[in-house]
């Protein structure tokens, strides 16, 4: 299995705080980057929150450090947003998620978010081998109003997969409460 490669040093691009987001839209803020990771400055969180409720717009954010959320759960730009975490196992894998918290871990956070009100999110993507009902539960804990379910894209990285039919199970159970939406690079499993 081939290690990520080395982390280039984290900024923030302040030309990007000056595009017109227009009004009426769902954006994925930071769609490439996790900027609420450890190591990304609040202040920088907070420069990005404000940019987005400058315009009348619904936001999508996503971490694998979901906690992070409730340091700014009172900026006003909270009030219209999705909050999304990813949880593509729930099985402990050290060697491949390495900086990340843990499932459990991920999965409470969004659960204390839910008990807030906050619209939640869970990315299965990359999905890896999980045991069904142990998923379901951190799933079903994090009050999803949407599941994505995708596969591997880096094919630099071997990841352990789950079987067809494994997958098929859990979105028959996720169906049971939630909406699930199958990526296009997920699609060979349906």
């Amino acid at each position: 299995m081939k290690k990520f490669d080395a982390l280039l040093p984290v900024r923030i691009d302040i030309k990007e705080l000056n595009v017109n987001l227009g009004n009426g839209n769902f954006i994925f803020v930071g769609s490439g980057t996790d900027m609420w990771a450890f190591d990304i400055p609040s202040d920088w969180i907070t420069q990005v929150l404000d940019y987005c409720n400058l315009f009348d717009n619904r936001y999508l954010f996503q971490s694998k450090d979901p906690e992070r959320f409730m340091e700014f759960i009172g900026h006003p730009v909270m009030k219209k947003s999705v909050l999304c975490t990813t949880i593509e196992t729930n099985r402990f894998y050290p060697s491949i998620v390495m900086n990340a918290p843990k499932a459990e871990e991920r999965a409470y956070a969004m659960y204390k978010l839910a008990k807030l009100g906050m619209n939640n999110y869970v990315t299965c993507e990359p999905l890896m081998k999980f045991d069904l009902p142990e998923m379901v539960e951190l799933i079903k804990m994090c009050s999803p109003v949407q599941v994505n379910i995708g596969r591997n894209s880096r094919k630099d990285i071997s990841l352990p997969e789950p079987t067809k039919n494994e997958v098929q199970a859990l979105i028959t159970e996720l169906r049971r409460f939630t909406k699930v939406e199958i990526k296009s690079n997920a699609q060979c499993w349906i």
